[in-house]
């Protein structure tokens, strides 16, 4: 190729870059413009479904009927976009705004769809079902959602169990128990669950762990004894009590852990006898719930615990003693555990802190 060939080619190529280059910065341009538009016309209509959502709950008469004419005359795409909005704003409503909203998209179909969503090939429209029929609340479709425990996609099993925390209803304990048993990934999901279905889930989750304690266990029943702990439900003491002697570490330290967070004297004993468990956790979690606890009558006993040679368990009866006042303090202050030391020199640094 000759001089003249190859100065020709090398131009044509240089041509070309820089059209190309023109043409990617104009489709550049062009994307971003249509997508701020997008995003700005979005805004705009999430904005005028908030100002007649807001009317329909909290506006005088005439802009509760101007809402509810507004919302009447939507139809189609517009609908799917008002309905989607709808679902995204219950988490934040309660009571009576709640019920206004959830009485709307049920006389408008959204159950109907729900259900249908639910029981979709695509797992995202399962989710988005399934999440619907647990905002709504309703009781009727227990049983599917029950069923949904079982689907082949972690984030369906995920928002089943949501949607059972919202539903309420105690006949989900054991079905929620039995993932747990299957999906350790869900442990934090099923406490949030069956802590959402608050204090009316506690005789459920007590004869659960009653029943299981006497069948040897065949469930992953740390979530139960977590929210009974939150709950602070007295009733479960004793049977927590019978838990701090399973076989399983995790499970009893979850006994331990929830019988401080429920403070009842009455579980001292069972908390004492702990502190001579083979296992470190249990000892740990039986040292932290007397310290929770608050009485006096186990101080003997953890300043022997702070004397041992487990980092966690001498640390935790450490902390308990600083917490259950003067008449402890003064024990750690005479002990010669290392750990002792390590508590009352933390101790002070936080208190100059202040």
């Amino acid at each position: 190729m000759g001089d003249d060939a190859f100065l020709r080619v090398s131009w044509f190529l240089l041509v070309g870059f820089a059209v190309l280059s023109v043409l990617c910065f104009i489709t550049l341009v062009l994307t971003r413009a249509t997508k701020d538009r997008l995003e700005k016309r979005r805004a705009v209509r999430a904005a005028t479904i908030r100002g007649h959502v807001f009317d329909l709950v909290m506006g005088e008469d005439a802009e509760v009927a101007s809402a509810q004419s507004w919302l009447g005359a939507t139809r189609g795409s517009r609908w799917n976009h008002v309905e989607q909005q709808l679902f995204a704003m219950l988490p934040k409503l309660k009571g009576d705004g709640r019920a206004v909203i959830i009485g709307v998209l049920l006389a408008r179909g959204a159950e109907q769809h729900a259900v249908g969503l639910s029981r979709s090939r695509s797992a995202v429209r399962r989710c988005r079902g399934t999440y619907r029929l647990g905002m709504l609340g309703l009781g009727a479709h227990f049983e599917l959602i029950v069923r949904l425990l079982a689907d082949r996609k972690f984030l369906v099993r995920r928002v089943a169990v949501r949607a059972l925390g919202n539903l309420g209803d105690p006949r989900a304990v054991r079905p929620l128990l039995v993932l747990g048993q299957h999906d350790n990934r869900l442990a934090r999901d099923l406490v949030f669950a069956l802590g959402r279905m608050g204090g009316g889930v506690a005789p459920e989750l007590r004869r659960v762990l009653a029943e299981e304690i006497d069948s040897g266990e065949h469930l992953h029943l740390d979530p139960a004894a977590a929210v009974l702990g939150l709950l602070g439900d007295t009733d479960s003491v004793e049977i927590l009590a019978a838990g701090l002697r399973s076989e399983n570490p995790s499970f009893a330290g979850a006994c331990a852990e929830a019988l401080g967070r429920i403070g009842s004297p009455e579980a001292i004993p069972a908390l004492v006898e702990a502190l001579l468990d083979f296992r470190p956790n249990v000892r740990a979690a039986a040292a932290h719930a007397l310290g929770a606890v608050g009485s006096s009558a186990a101080l003997s006993n953890l300043i022997d615990v702070v004397d041992e040679e487990e980092p966690q368990v001498s640390r935790q009866a450490a902390q308990a003693l600083l917490d259950l006042g003067p008449a402890a303090r003064e024990l750690l202050e005479r002990s010669e555990s290392a750990y002792a030391v390590e508590a009352l020199a933390l101790d002070k640094i936080r208190v100059g802190r202040r």
